[in-house]
C-alpha cells in the first residue's frame, strides 16, 4: 500500500484540508510532503517504502522549517498599534479630560480615554496639564470648559 502512489497522494490532499479545520499552519507542510512522495514514487524516484517514508519525514520537516514563518504571514491580520477608543463625542458630556496642548485663541488639544482629540474653549484658556470637563461638541471637536459641569 505505500508503494502505490496514490497513496501519498490521497494522504497529502487529506493533510492539506485537514488545515481548514486545524489552522495551526502546520499539516499542510506534511501534505505537500506526502504529495512529493507520491509524484516521486509514481516517477519511479523512490520504490522501497522505508525510503518513501524517509523523503516524506525529510521534505515535510525541512517544509515546515523553511516556509511556515513566510507563509505565516497570509493568515495573520494586520494589527495597528493605535487605539482610536470607544467613546464618541456625543457620549463623552460631562467627563474629564486631560489637556495636552496649551490652548490658544481658544483652540486646543486633550486626552479622553487615552485618546487625543482637538478641543475648544470660549472663555477659559488651559496650560498643558489642567483638567477639563467636557460640556458638548462641534463635530469632531470637544467642547470644553474648566468648571465641572452636571450630566444631563
Amino acid at each position: 500500500m505505500l508503494q502505490e502512489p496514490w497513496f501519498w497522494m490521497i494522504l497529502g490532499a487529506l493533510l492539506v484540508l485537514s488545515e481548514f479545520f486545524a489552522t495551526g499552519i502546520v499539516a499542510v507542510f506534511f501534505g505537500v510532503g506526502a504529495i512529493l512522495v507520491g509524484i516521486a514514487t509514481a516517477l519511479g524516484l523512490v520504490s522501497a517504502p522505508a525510503e518513501q517514508i524517509v523523503l516524506f519525514a525529510v521534505l515535510s520537516v525541512a517544509a515546515l522549517l523553511l516556509a511556515r514563518e513566510k507563509i505565516k504571514v497570509w493568515f495573520r491580520g494586520k494589527v495597528s498599534e493605535r487605539w482610536d477608543g470607544d467613546q464618541d463625542p456625543l457620549s463623552a458630556r460631562g467627563a474629564r479630560v486631560t489637556v495636552t496642548e496649551t490652548f490658544d485663541r481658544g483652540a486646543g488639544k486633550v486626552r479622553l480615554n487615552g485618546v487625543e482629540w482637538k478641543a475648544e474653549s470660549e472663555a477659559d484658556e488651559f496650560e498643558v496639564g489642567d483638567a477639563a470637563w467636557v460640556i458638548g461638541h462641534r463635530g469632531i471637536t470637544l467642547l470644553v470648559t474648566a468648571e465641572k459641569q452636571v450630566r444631563q
